[in-house]
């Protein structure tokens, strides 16, 4: 038993001896000895649109360590953010790199290396959580776009990033049959408040000739479609007057565009009116009565004409109102003009 105690003695005299001068133990050197880094890929932060913020870890195991993220549609990845570098220590490191093009189901991995060799972080599938849903609200128009007037649209795209993003305006023209093409060049939205959660846009469209179905697109890898809008196009029309030869009588003629051969023009007179009870007609004071009527002749290629000589008997604002076909472009009507009711040769007429 004596020489038992002794030889364990023996054993446990160079621990003692090396506790009692400061040296490291065995199973302490091995842990601050330079080896290769220890990698842990991340999660996901500040994901917005096709841009996000990768996150991991890097232990660089007491030698200088450099890091890339590595990301792909597979887990061959196919792309790579731009190496970044951890001096040496033996502390994890949390480290983090913002990478562009990046599309939900695409995998992703951390990669460290150093003199020691290159670790690898597990593969992980880029599935940000929701956050607010890109989205496009488009002001109401307010009625028909003259024919060859300017169109403008305007609206906002609201949701995670939505300030300062590329966006564009696309158009299907009148029957609708043909794709969606752009219109123009590609705006930025105007952010609106201080976290770009909203968009506001403007596109201006400089001449509407045919009834036509508009979108908006963000211009991402995928992008987001704002609802179809359809916004029409009413014939224009000009109404003039004139004295006639006729004793009492009046002429009223003009023009149509485009030529709309065949079309019923309506000379109406406005006319005062009792407010209704539906929200389109409680504010309504005044309509229009269709006095007398004609039809359009043609003209010229790019207009139609109209003529008709007509009795005044009751003076008041009068305008000519066109109702084409169905067809590209809808029904319109011309300024009024003020008539006084016929008491001699000549009828007095005002523009407005």
């Amino acid at each position: 038993m004596r020489k038992l105690m002794i030889g364990q003695l023996l054993l446990c005299a160079p621990l003692l001896a090396g506790a009692l001068l400061g040296l490291p133990s065995a199973a302490s050197a091995a842990k601050t000895a330079p080896r290769a880094p220890l990698v842990s890929t991340g999660g996901v932060k500040q994901a917005r649109g096709s841009t996000a913020t990768l996150l991991g870890a890097v232990n660089p195991h007491g030698l200088v360590t450099s890091y890339h993220f590595q990301y792909g549609p597979t887990v061959a990845y196919g792309s790579q953010t731009t190496p970044g570098s951890i001096p040496a220590g033996f502390a994890k490191v949390t480290v983090g790199q913002v990478v562009g093009g990046i599309l939900r189901g695409y995998h992703y991995r951390l990669v460290a290396s150093n003199a020691s060799g290159s670790k690898n972080g597990r593969d992980r599938i880029y599935s940000p959580k929701k956050t607010t849903s890109s989205k496009f609200t488009l002001a109401k128009s307010s009625g028909p776009t003259v024919f060859g007037s300017p169109y403008t649209l305007t609206g906002t795209l609201s949701g995670t990033g939505a300030g300062n993003r590329g966006i564009e305006l696309q158009a299907s023209p009148f029957p609708f049959l043909a794709a969606f093409e752009a219109v123009g060049a590609p705006i930025v939205t105007k952010a609106v408040g201080a976290f770009s959660s909203v968009g506001a846009f403007s596109f201006h469209v400089a001449s509407l000739s045919t009834t036509t179905q508009f979108r908006v697109n963000t211009l991402d890898l995928r992008p987001v479609y704002s609802p179809i809008v359809t916004q029409h196009v009413a014939v224009r029309v000009i109404l003039k007057v004139r004295s006639s030869r006729r004793r009492g009588f009046v002429r009223l003629y003009g023009t149509v565009a485009p030529a709309e051969v065949g079309a019923r023009v309506s000379f109406q007179l406005r006319k005062p009116a009792r407010p209704g009870k539906s929200e389109k007609t409680s504010e309504r004071t005044t309509k229009f009565v269709t006095q007398f009527t004609s039809s359009v002749k043609r003209g010229t290629q790019k207009v139609s004409r109209f003529s008709a000589i007509v009795r005044i008997r009751t003076g008041g604002r009068y305008r000519a109102y066109v109702q084409p076909k169905k067809g590209a472009v809808v029904a319109g009507s011309s300024a009024t003009v003020l008539l006084h009711s016929a008491s001699g040769s000549t009828v007095k007429a005002k523009q407005k």
